[in-house]
């Protein structure tokens, strides 16, 4: 594993793997949840389990951590727009280092879940966000495809949240739902016909619920989104340290395996 700094803020880095080999290899990002919040961080999150079974396949990965709000009182850690632009700038880094560490940028996913999974949606989505938005950037990194996993896609109904609260914390105060804040980091109003996206969402998932999910299929009106329903499963039980039955893990891997061999 390497450590590699995308900015100069301590938050600002992300763990990278790569192959014992010499040949050219695609690229898995990883981005963790946790309400956009600093309870959480890629070394605790469970999105852990993912990275350890992309360790196993023929991929780079970039795991990325990124500077998050305050868990308790008002956000002054990661104001608007901190995070898209620190999940942003992390996943562009990779341009920085695609040649030295033989990685190739026409194969890129990016995985996310909760807060992770709107996040990775978004950043996979950037070429949808307005030319006048302050998040915009008409360089940003493609992405071939993207795995959100029990994401918040749907910044308009926080009451589908188990803290809607959280949600004008990210975007640093209270917005109509046609506001411009709202449009350009709301993954369902920013689908992109180039992007192959597979939603994953428990129905049992009383954190953020499935309706999320549905909402964005809803807005898609297109054929490069599927949606996955996890049958019983809540917020976290796809994960193995939360579930003895393996079987929606094993799913999991079973999508981002596929995946990589399509994207």
């Amino acid at each position: 594993m390497k450590i590699y700094k995308y900015g100069s803020d301590s938050q600002q880095y992300g763990q990278f793997f790569r192959p014992n080999s010499e040949a050219s290899v695609p690229v898995v990002i990883v981005i963790h949840g946790g309400y956009w919040k600093d309870n959480h961080s890629l070394d605790t999150y469970p999105t852990k389990h993912i990275v350890e079974y992309l360790l196993g396949l023929n991929v780079a990965v970039w795991n990325v951590e990124y500077r998050r709000m305050n868990s308790m009182g008002p956000n002054i850690t990661a104001p608007w727009p901190t995070i898209f632009s620190d999940v942003a700038q992390g996943v562009d880094f990779l341009t920085t280092i695609a040649e030295q560490e033989k990685i190739d940028l026409k194969q890129v996913m990016i995985i996310g879940h909760s807060a992770g999974g709107h996040l990775a949606t978004w950043a996979a989505s950037r070429a949808m966000i307005d030319k006048q938005s302050e998040l915009y950037n008409n360089a940003s990194l493609a992405i071939n495809t993207v795995i959100s996993i029990s994401g918040v896609l749907e910044l308009r109904t926080a009451a589908d949240l188990g803290q809607p609260l959280q949600i004008e914390k990210l975007l640093g105060g209270q917005f109509t739902r046609d506001h411009c804040r709202v449009k350009n980091a709301n993954p369902s109003q920013l689908i992109n016909n180039k992007v192959n996206y597979i939603i994953i969402h428990g129905d049992s998932d009383e954190e953020v619920s499935i309706n999320q999910a549905a909402s964005f299929v809803e807005n898609s009106h297109s054929s490069n989104v599927l949606l996955h329903v996890l049958k019983g499963i809540g917020h976290f039980q796809m994960f193995p340290s939360f579930n003895k039955n393996l079987q929606s893990w094993q799913l999991v891997q079973q999508i981002i395996t596929q995946n990589l061999q399509t994207s």
